[in-house]
């Protein structure tokens, strides 16, 4: 049955792929299940040598983020939780912690017209209540999980580079390795994917005299295994209604009218580009709004150097009155293990009165959990 399905892949990849590299953001993945879940903590102590209390500092920061997306062919879903707080002996303790959650029904297989239905909650230290909302819509367009055909070409690229291939090897190649990672659910062991890949590049034609060596095979399975590492592609549009189940500032409860729109993107296994919008507000939507908008750019420099950059920009109208926050952040996430990563961060954010930027140069250490 396996190898049944095996030859119809190679039939189609062979129609769709002549030469040249294969673009990742045209590999089709059958189901996408991407999951991610870190955790950070920062602490600052300082003992103002004047015995000046007001300058004392001793509070610390805690960093919460799990998401998961999930899509196969009639249906999909995606769920998002954050916490931030931030806890000080000397000051105000404060936290603010968002879920979401949506399910997508898609109204023929493989097709990207959708139905939705989800709900959110907001707690934070500054409101009055929890604020719960639940909203039904539709929408346009999925995602796809291109990992397997970036891990894929990085193993490519490692030996290339280091002299185990003569040239690229064939789309065809590149794409039954992809669909064997992508199947690894299916392998009663990694020990098995690692030999069915080995004998792939080594069938290729390409590989030096002699096969690959120890280092060569121990770096494919490192890639192979790629903990940490996803990448993917697609965009989504969202429109609908929403109703405020609880009102988080204990004013009335309110119909809402949302929309939003996502949109990723990759070129190479080392990049990806990320942008997130979205807007919800009481129908009177110009008078009373919140508009969310995030741009990221991560970039995998080596192994164990990524450098990130992002951009994000709130407003809150009330009565026709709007406020913006920006901020900007740049990282360079150092990943001696597989899961674990060192940050050294620089945060620029400007807030309504602030009279200049601020700046915060943050050291923190992140553990990837699943």
């Amino acid at each position: 049955m396996r190898c049944s399905v095996v030859t119809s892949i190679l039939v189609v990849i062979a129609i769709s792929w002549t030469a040249g590299s294969v673009p990742l953001c045209d590999y089709r993945s059958p189901q996408t299940d991407l999951i991610d879940l870190s955790i950070g903590f920062t602490y600052h102590y300082r003992n103002d040598p004047y015995g000046l209390s007001d300058y004392d500092v001793n509070k610390g920061q805690f960093l919460a983020e799990y998401s998961r997306l999930y899509d196969a062919p009639t249906y999909g879903f995606d769920i998002s939780l954050s916490n931030d707080m931030t806890i000080s002996v000397l000051d105000v303790t404060t936290y603010t912690v968002n879920a979401d959650a949506n399910y997508k029904y898609y109204f023929e297989a493989e097709q990207d017209l959708f139905a939705f239905a989800g709900a959110s909650a907001r707690s934070s230290s500054s409101f009055e209540a929890l604020g719960l909302f639940a909203n039904v819509g539709v929408g346009y367009g999925r995602f796809t999980d291109v990992t397997p055909l970036a891990k894929a070409i990085r193993i490519e690229t490692y030996l290339i580079r280091a002299g185990s291939l003569s040239k690229s090897l064939h789309p065809v190649d590149l794409q039954i390795i992809a669909y064997e990672i992508g199947s690894v659910a299916a392998y009663e062991t990694f020990a098995d994917l690692l030999t069915v890949v080995q004998q792939i590049i080594e069938d290729s034609g390409q590989v030096k005299p002699g096969g690959l060596d120890a280092i060569d095979i121990s770096t494919i399975s490192r890639l192979l295994r790629g903990e940490g590492f996803t990448r993917y592609c697609g965009w989504d549009a969202k429109i609908g209604l929403g109703y405020e189940i609880l009102d988080p500032s204990g004013g009335a409860r309110d119909l809402l009218v949302t929309g939003s729109a996502n949109y990723a993107f990759t070129t190479t296994p080392q990049t990806q580009l990320l942008i997130q919008g979205a807007i919800s507000g009481p129908p009177a939507l110009l008078e009373q709004n919140r508009i969310e908008a995030t741009a990221s750019y991560d970039y995998l420099a080596s192994d164990f150097l990524t450098i990130v950059g992002s951009y994000a920009f709130t407003r809150e109208t009330w009565a026709g009155e709007a406020t913006d926050i920006h901020r900007v952040d740049v990282d360079l996430v150092l990943t001696p293990l597989d899961r674990a990563a060192v940050t050294l961060g620089i945060a620029l954010e400007h807030r309504p009165y602030y009279l200049e930027w601020s700046v915060d140069v943050l050291l923190s250490i992140t553990m990837e959990i699943l």
